[in-house]
């Protein structure tokens, strides 16, 4: 797993171009993992291989839903929109979009996870955490990303104090002769 996950965050950086950004959209994984886990622990559902690669599964949907959302309000940011409003906005223009992702990903291994039929041994573990981590993600990540964006992007906010401080139709002095 600590492979995949170096993998991941050279992939992010790559996309991102950007260690703050790269940082926020991995820090979703951790929320992926506790859903998975505490899944495996609601069920009784001992640790197993199947459920080590569904592990795996929940940190591509998790880094999906940040790369989803934090794209979208660079995105809006890059616009001229104001970085609060960004934010704001752009976690509401993308929640039906990612609620949509996290629950077709958890009610489409319903089945899977409730089987009792042959095969299921190897099945239920793999479900049970995909499910658990894309409910975990549903949930906490809504509230984590948006604020790790606005804690870890302080410049940005910075740099919208100064414009909105700058004062419209008036040109700076120029700097006096010596």
């Amino acid at each position: 797993m600590p492979f995949a996950l170096l993998l991941i965050a050279g992939v992010l950086y790559g996309a991102t171009t950007s260690l703050i950004d790269t940082f926020v959209i991995m820090a979703q994984i951790p929320v992926a993992c506790v859903g998975g886990i505490l899944g495996l622990f609601l069920t009784g559902t001992p640790f197993s291989v199947s459920a080590g690669s569904a592990f795996i599964s929940i940190f591509g949907i998790a880094v999906m839903d940040g790369i989803l959302l934090s794209f979208y309000i660079k995105s809006l940011w890059d616009a001229g929109h104001p970085f609060v409003e960004s934010i704001i906005q752009g976690s509401d223009r993308r929640l039906r979009a990612m609620m949509m992702t996290d629950l077709v990903d958890a009610l489409g291994l319903l089945p899977m996870a409730l089987s009792t039929r042959i095969g299921a041994q190897t099945q239920r573990p793999l479900a049970i955490v995909v499910i658990g981590g894309a409910l975990a993600i549903l949930v906490l990540t809504r509230v984590l990303q948006p604020v790790l964006i606005y804690l870890c992007h302080r410049r940005l906010r910075d740099m919208d104090i100064a414009r909105i401080a700058v004062i419209p139709n008036q040109t700076p002095e120029a700097p006096p002769d010596l």
